[in-house]
């Protein structure tokens, strides 16, 4: 790694050699030291430290070598200090454990020093006491969430007992105690409510979902995170990562905390839950912090999600569990299946697993597990295009309409022997020069068309059919979670916890194109997360928390039927076959799926982390310091396009398909159909189109390292008791990756020279992939005003600044810039091969040796970074006010805002050049130019490469500009902006009789001016559209959703034993223990663009329309049975003029709104006093409420362009997060808890 500083690396680089001097700080007043830390050998094993100290012994030599075990208790003090000092690392901070902080007063209200608090967690018995300072603060840092009973002593007082104070993670609970007039001897209980409280000590937003909700509420796939959309200020995300977006910022830029640890994936960040997943059984709580979280937090500008995993208590406790949904019990249809479409498409779903959790050694050492599996089956009904019979014998039939509009068949017999076959010989003569007697059919093709099965149902053209079969999915995976704590003293806890995740599927996506799973995308992910957490009271005043985590996430993707494939095509020297696009047949191979995944992907990531954090409560203030060390590595190879991928509609001059009646068997332009037959397709595209194998490794396997590390400090000062600031600093520095054997490389000369020459960038090499950023220094500054000193109200500000991460996928694209696998092709038009001669299939080309020069003409698409690359940076704020309100609700009002700068970006930098376009256009013009401007002719120009399709009404290649040298060039930079604005309400209502509720409400209205540089909305595009005035896609953001409401509740219904109603008696017994819940949510549409049909803009890119109607009047419409309209006036768009910029902005247009409701009754029955039964009924989307997709969600993703037939028609209805249908659902479950 190249770093030009190093200071935020000290720790870590010193580890090797070092020597270093401490003296001392008020903080280790307890020790006067002078430290020697070395390490020695090449294993970095810690030797000795070396301290004087006034307290020794007059007998003792001051400069006494102590052992490790003998003097723990000091070096760890010593580590503590090591820690404020030399602020080496991060911050995980308080994460995954809370805080009881308050002030102890008399009865006149005149603040008490010296007071003892004790707090007693009630499940394990572990202890922590504090003393009040002589501002009579006191501070219990560091607690893990649970109830907890807070004794508050003071001689000459009775007292204090506040039992069932409820301490949850990141947050600080305010529990003020004063002491009453009385007897010593007394004991005083004070009631106070500490769930939902005003929060007076904190100026962050959250919120807390704890295990009730998660075990009451109905959850679909049993997945915590997707009660994160409770919180006020998120929106589910419009992309298929399935995230959430949290008060404006990109789904990408949250951080998944799991025990206080990094739980993230590095590389692909945004899918729910990141690394580890979590389940309800396994989860103790979490709280999603939405805005200007504290210094101690950092790594993301989005949201914090903060998991604790739950622990063993001194009582054995667990239970065993099946969830089960199936779509003959209850399901409904969508909108768009109409039961004339025959039987909806099945899914089985089984969740079950069991959890245990007591003590090994009471008060002592707990441990707590989890497993929990997962069985779901669903079926897909897909139709392929296949030939028919007599195509395959060589007799072509064309079905069409003449000019009148009158049926017409044509067809062409080229059996061997028939007067067609002749005339096509001569045909064949006539352009190659040489004899060929009756052509027979090309053996390699006729092996090619034996792939397909015959059809059942005929399309009507004449010479294709389709086969409908079975797309089975068949997922099997498993989580497993482990954890252990361990009290060594009472000043000294331990928390260990592992967790184990395997997700297998051979057609996860549904992705077959032909039966026996021929191009299925099989999936395989196995997860494993540690943690590791040891907090130490060094003092009453001073707690200190070490944490060690790690996480690693193997994810592999393969394609399925390649030996089908491979036994039909040669394979190169690395054994990568070859995939064929036939048009309008079936594509064969996963190339052909649309995701180019060739011969598989695979990828392995994993982070380890070290923390520190001290915390030290003087006086009015809690002073925290801390840091943060993470490693983060990812290997593996993607073998984009490794395998050939052949094309059978462009390799000739003979036409794109199978439609042409006009042909006669002599015509030039027989069309592919012929052209396949006989193998002229498949020689020419050897010889000339995409061969994209030519060039590249044997493997493009990398590895991939980041090296990221920050230090915070923080103080919470409590300037009156009614009166605290938050205020805090924190540095992070992101280091720039790089892979591990310098295989990555970057345009860092002038792309407009001649030639293009890529850098090789790491270490040792000179170059980095972009800059160093040292820039990222994020001030915080908050207050808590409790105007009224009562506890009741708290009025709330702040202000912060954060900034986001590199992700791996980013900058992992630019694994296969040149000289490493550059995927480049030289058109060689108009070049007819031969594989009549030897009627086989055409040698593959051998390997060629890439180079770091792109030779003239290449259609390279290299990514390349800007070299002044920066970490996104967001200033956030907000001003809110709590109160609580009369029958134990409390109201939360704020308005939030940010502003984000140096946002991820990514521009086509090699558009058409403006001066070449006008070339063209006069060239074209002119009505007698010597080419007529026809597609080929143009192409075989080659003024340069491709024509702009703007300028010619054809779709011809739209990227040139810089040089001829590339085809485009997604250049990333961080360069973006954008803007939120939201009002935010929240209302709880505490559990009180048997009923909780919570609602929610945002009005937001999110700007921007880029889409994610990787993942793009549905209907959106990464680039840019117009790389020359990027300033025109300013626009609505496509997260920009303005209204979301959401309530959720639980309620006991009170009949049955222990309730008020039929609470004995048999009765009692049969109706006990009944509860309902729901989640009940609304929100405005999505936003989506509405695009032209031409480059108005001639830069290489489709554009947005013009509006020139209302589009939502009666008017013509593409309205049909089988969608539901949207824009019910079509004539409402039309294509801007050339060279105008449209009227319409991005994302103009929100799509339907949201609406949805989800329930479940549950019914508990007692087997004896510490044992149930729970059996539960979960319906989802109860009232089979449509949710319809946005135009442009059709399979064809053309219904948000105009001009075309399905234009404004809306094909889908949201679906569920397991990817079943969005209508209605049923889920039961059956439980024993013990």
């Amino acid at each position: 790694m190249h770093i030009r500083s190093k200071r935020a690396f000290a720790l870590y680089e010193t580890m090797a050699d070092s020597s270093w001097r401490l003296s001392s700080s008020p903080i280790c007043d307890s020790v006067a030291l002078s430290v020697i830390f070395t390490t020695s050998d090449t294993n970095g094993q810690l030797i000795a430290f070396s301290k004087s100290s006034p307290k020794l012994e007059s007998h003792q030599a001051p400069d006494q070598v102590i052992s490790w075990r003998k003097y723990m208790r000091s070096t760890r003090l010593l580590l503590s200090c090591v820690v404020l000092f030399a602020f080496s690392i991060f911050a995980a901070g308080q994460a995954g454990t809370g805080a009881i902080t308050g002030v102890v007063t008399d009865p006149s209200g005149a603040v008490v020093q010296g007071a003892n608090v004790t707090a007693t967690n009630t499940a394990t018995g572990a202890t922590r006491t504090v003393v009040s300072s002589d501002s009579g603060n006191y501070n219990l840092t560091s607690l893990a969430p649970g109830s907890y009973t807070v004794n508050v002593e003071k001689t000459g007082f009775p007292k204090l007992v506040f039992e069932n104070v409820q301490v949850s993670t990141s947050l600080s609970v305010p529990l003020n105690a004063q002491f009453q007039l009385g007897t010593t001897t007394e004991s005083v209980n004070v009631t106070t409510d500490t769930l939902a409280p005003i929060e007076t000590e904190d100026s962050q937003i959250s919120n807390l979902v704890d295990s009730a909700r998660m075990r009451a509420l109905p959850l679909i796939t049993r997945n915590p995170y997707e009660l994160v959309l409770l919180s006020p200020g998120t929106a589910s995300a419009n992309s298929s990562l399935g995230g959430f977006n949290v008060n404006g910022e990109r789904e990408r830029n949250n951080n998944f905390l799991l025990d206080g640890v990094d739980n993230n994936d590095t590389s692909v960040p945004g899918i729910p839950g990141g690394a580890l997943a979590a389940n309800p059984e396994s989860t103790e709580e979490f709280r999603v912090i939405t805005n200007n979280f504290n210094a101690e937090y950092g790594r993301d500008t989005g949201a914090i999600i903060d998991v604790v995993t739950k622990s063993g208590t001194n009582q054995f406790h667990g239970n065993a569990y099946w969830f089960g949904r199936y779509e003959k019990i209850g399901g409904a249809r969508d909108w768009f299946n109409r039961p004339q479409d025959g039987p909806i498409n099945p899914y089985d779903r089984n969740q079950f697993g069991y959890s245990i959790g007591g003590p090994i050694w009471k008060n002592k050492t707990f441990f707590f597990f989890n497993h929990e599996l997962q069985r779901f089956r669903t079926s897909l009904t897909n139709a392929a295009v296949v030939p028919t019979q007599d195509f395959r014998n060589g007799i072509f039939t064309f079905n069409g309409v003449d000019d009148n509009g009158d049926p017409i068949t044509r067809t062409i017999d080229l059996t061997q022997g028939s007067p067609d076959n002749q005339a096509a010989t001569a045909s064949y003569e006539l352009f190659n020069g040489s004899s060929v007697p009756d052509l027979p059919p090309d053996p390699t093709m006729q092996h090619m068309f034996s792939l397909y099965p015959n059809p059942t149902t005929p399309t009507g053209d004449g010479y294709s059919g389709t086969v409908f079969f079975p797309n089975d999915s068949n997922q099997h995976s498993y989580q497993a979670t482990g954890k252990l704590d361990h009290h060594f003293t009472g000043t000294e806890t331990l928390s260990a916890r592992y967790g184990y995740n395997d997700f297998k599927d051979p057609n996860p996506f549904s992705s077959a194109v032909l039966p026996g799973n021929v191009g299925a995308i099989s999936s395989k992910a196995i997860a494993t997360g540690a943690a590791a957490n040891l907090i130490s009271t060094l003092r009453p005043t001073l707690v200190n928390s070490f944490t060690f985590g790690y996480n690693h996430i193997f994810a592999g993707f393969g394609c399925g039927g390649l030996n089908v494939l491979d036994n039909s095509f040669p394979v190169d020297e690395f054994g990568n076959g070859t995939d064929v696009t036939m048009s309008p047949f079936t594509s064969l191979g996963c190339g052909g799926a649309g995701v180019l995944l060739s011969d598989g992907q695979a990828r392995k990531t994993g982070t380890i982390s070290f923390s520190d954090n001290l915390s030290w409560v003087k006086g009015a203030h809690t002073f925290k310091f801390g840091g943060d060390f993470r490693k983060v590595n990812e290997s593996g190879d993607n073998n984009f396009n490794s395998r050939r991928q052949t094309d059978t509609r462009l390799g000739t001059l003979t036409g794109g398909t199978f439609d042409t009646l006009s042909i006669g068997v002599s015509d030039a332009a027989l069309n592919d159909a012929i052209a396949s037959y006989f193998g002229f397709a498949v020689t020419d595209l050897q010889a000339q189109f995409f061969d994209k194998a030519g060039v590249r490794k044997g493997t493009d396997n990398k590895d991939f390292r980041q090296k990221e590390g920050s230090f915070y400090v923080q103080d919470s000062w409590k300037v009156r008791p009614n009166l605290t600031l938050n205020l805090g600093v924190r540095y992070q520095m992101n280091g720039v990756p790089y892979e591990l054997h310098n295989n990555l490389s970057n345009l860092l000369t002038d792309p407009r020279s001649f030639p293009v020459v890529f850098t090789t960038v790491g270490p040792g090499t000179g170059h980095q992939l972009f800059n160093d950023d040292y820039s990222n220094i994020e001030p915080r500054i908050g207050f808590s005003w409790d105007p009224w000193r009562d506890g009741k109200t708290a009025v709330r500000g702040s202000f912060g600044i954060f900034h986001d991460r590199v992700f791996g996928n980013l900058f992992g694209n630019a694994r296969g810039n040149p000289p490493f696998e550059q995927d480049y092709s030289t058109f060689v038009l108009d070049t007819f091969g031969n594989a009549f001669d030897t009627g086989a299939f055409p040698t593959v080309p051998p390997l060629q040796i890439p180079s770091a020069e792109v030779p003239d003409g290449a259609l390279l698409a290299p990514v390349i970074f800007d070299s002044h690359f920066r970490n996104p940076v967001t200033n956030s704020w907000f001003f809110g006010i709590q109160h609580d309100l009369p029958g134990n609700v409390v109201m939360d009002l704020s308005y939030v805002g940010n502003s984000s700068h140096h946002v991820f970006r990514v521009f086509d930098a090699n558009p058409p050049d403006p001066q070449r376009v006008a070339d063209l256009v006069a060239f074209c013009s002119d009505p007698d130019n010597s080419f007529g401007c026809s597609p080929n002719q143009v192409s075989s120009l080659n003024l340069y490469s491709g024509a702009d399709q703007g300028v010619l009404p054809f779709n011809g290649v739209a990227h040139n500009a810089i040089g001829r040298n590339t085809f485009s060039a997604a250049l990333n930079k961080s360069d973006g902006n954008a803007n939120y604005n939201a009002f935010q309400a929240k209302i709880t209502k505490r559990f009180t009789h048997g009923f909780q509720m919570q609602g929610s409400y945002t009005w937001a209205h999110s700007i921007d001016d880029a889409n994610d540089p990787i993942v793009a909305a549905t209907g959106q595009v990464s680039f840019v559209r117009d790389p020359l005035a990027p300033e025109l896609d300013r626009g609505n953001s496509d997260h920009d959703i303005r209204h979301v409401g959401v309530v959720n509740s639980i309620w006991e219904v009170p009949i049955g034993m222990g309730r008020t109603y039929w609470s004995h008696g048999f009765m009692g017994r049969v109706l006990e223990g009944f509860q309902l819940t729901g989640i009940f949510t609304a929100q405005s549409g999505r936003p989506f663009d509405v695009l032209g049909t031409r480059d108005s803009l001639r830069v290489g890119r489709v554009n947005r329309a013009d509006l020139v109607g209302d589009p939502f009047a009666v008017g013509p419409s593409n309205a049909s049975p089988a969608t539901k309209t949207f824009f019910s006036n079509v004539t409402a768009f039309a294509n801007p003029d050339f060279d105008t910029i449209p009227t319409i902005a991005r994302n103009q247009f929100h799509g339907p709104s949201f609406v949805n409701l989800d329930m479940s009754v549950s019914k508990r029955m007692k087997i004896w006093e510490s044992a149930s039964i729970e059996l539960r009924l979960e319906a989802y989307n109860v009232m089979n409420h449509p949710n319809f997709n946005n135009p442009g969600d059709d399979p064809a993703g053309i219904g948000n362009q105009i001009n075309n037939g399905v234009f404004g028609q809306i094909f889908s209805q949201l679906g569920r997060p397991d990817g079943t249908t969005g209508a209605r659902q049923l889920q039961m479950a059956a439980k024993f808890v013990f």
